[in-house]
């Protein structure tokens, strides 16, 4: 009796644990899309988007074949994707066939600071398509992309600051230099600290936002002495302030809306693919740099119209 017992019991196939294992990261790695608690724990960044991720790739080709996968970081790379290389043929040629009306004053010096904000524009929108398709490589990757990212918002600030300033100031040679030694030195404070590894930390969503809007806002101080300089209507004119208002409203909703998890924290897991905080910060942040890209246009023309020379740099 214990002779059949014990074949038997040779018989009866034994569970093997890391065959089972095994089963199931074959099945986890055939899988294209992957939910929140799938992920290693370096990707878990939001925990409000729970589906449609794609999962660590540790290679540059699956980084690139994920764009052709519907998946939630899909509207973050395509807006700024298509926006960076249109304001890039802008500022490679069509800016100066198209876009810039040619006066009696126009001189090269005009179309290079057009052109100068078009490449912050295109930097920092490419930088940022960039962070998002090749951020789910590996750990190191996604933080050394985000640097990349945060240096193009300063890149972005930078020109769209100085390029105002140009406008603004194009009479009045001691104030730009000033202001725009002043932007640099920020930028420069930015870029330092953007670069620290503690700034990437996911805890450190809000600050990232807050910090960004600050450097932004350094852009009051110009404006302010331009006031009691010209006045408010002349300055109004000369930086066509009207549209750098509502460009400052945009930037600052998506920033806000980005560091708040709007609308995704009131209702987790339906907004995954579409309409999440980082999709409608990247929408409002390229609405934005076109109103910037209007507001030196506007200034442009403002110059050449109504205040008749090219200033003290031609």
């Amino acid at each position: 009796m214990s002779s059949i017992t014990e074949v038997k019991q040779r018989r009866t196939p034994v569970g093997n644990p890391s065959a089972e294992e095994d089963s199931q990261d074959s099945k986890l790695e055939n899988k294209k899309l992957y939910d929140f608690h799938e992920l290693p724990e370096w990707q878990q960044d939001n925990d409000k988007i729970l589906t449609g991720y794609i999962r660590e790739t540790r290679s540059w080709r699956k980084c690139l074949r994920a764009l052709l996968i519907w998946n939630n970081e899909s509207v973050n790379i395509y807006t700024h994707l298509v926006s960076s290389i249109s304001y890039f043929l802008l500022m490679v040629g069509l800016t100066n066939v198209v876009a810039v009306p040619v006066f009696p004053t126009t001189t090269m010096m005009d179309f290079s600071v057009i052109n100068f904000y078009l490449f912050g524009a295109f930097g920092c929108l490419m930088c940022s398509s960039c962070f998002h398709t090749f951020k789910q490589h590996s750990g190191p990757h996604c933080d050394a992309w985000s640097k990349v990212d945060y240096m193009g918002i300063i890149g972005l600030i930078t020109c769209s600051i100085i390029s105002l300033l140009y406008y603004g100031y194009f009479d009045s040679k001691e104030y730009f230099v000033l202001f725009t030694i002043v932007t640099v030195l920020l930028a420069s404070a930015c870029s330092v600290c953007v670069l620290h590894e503690k700034f990437n930390h996911k805890d450190f969503r809000t600050l990232r936002a807050a910090f960004f809007i600050a450097f932004g806002f350094s852009g009051i101080f110009p404006v302010a002495t331009g006031v009691l300089k010209f006045g408010v209507a002349e300055v109004a004119e000369r930086v066509q302030l009207r549209f750098v208002l509502w460009e400052a409203f945009f930037y600052i909703s998506g920033a806000v809306i980005y560091g708040f998890r709007i609308p995704e924290t009131v209702a987790p897991g339906k907004f995954d693919f579409l309409g999440h905080s980082h999709q409608i910060f990247h929408v409002l942040v390229v609405v934005a740099s076109f109103l910037h890209l209007r507001a030196v246009m506007g200034s442009y023309v403002f110059k050449h119209t109504h205040l008749g020379g090219p200033g003290w740099l031609l």
